[in-house]
């Protein structure tokens, strides 16, 4: 689970909490429930049958339903604002995150946005 620092707890001081989560399942643990919280809403995606979820509303964001094996895919792109000057104007994250699974030998990918 994600802590206010985002920091991990087997490498504090320089991984993020998603490490532990890639360490998990490294060691053989099924991410079922991916979530996200903000100061308003909880975002989610199951990785059982690709589904998403905000605040509780569920919906698919692909076709096919006969999809498995789905795989997490999570990363934060971070811009800065800078002057001419190098100094900070502003910092923001947006999040990216859902699934990707290979089907046939072609690759499906779908990932929500937050920013």
């Amino acid at each position: 689970m994600q802590n206010a620092e985002d920091k991990s707890t087997i490498d504090p001081e320089k991984r993020s909490c998603f490490f532990d989560v890639m360490q998990a399942v490294e060691a053989g643990k099924k991410i079922v429930w991916f979530v996200l919280y903000d100061d308003k809403n909880v975002y989610s995606v199951n990785l059982v049958d690709g589904h998403f979820q905000i605040n509780g509303v569920a919906f698919f964001m692909h076709e096919r339903r006969d999809l498995k094996d789905f795989r997490i895919v999570f990363f934060r792109q971070h811009t800065h604002h800078f002057n001419q000057d190098r100094k900070e104007l502003g910092h923001e994250i947006i999040f990216r995150f859902g699934w990707q699974t290979t089907f046939d030998g072609q690759n499906f990918q779908q990932i929500m946005e937050i920013e």
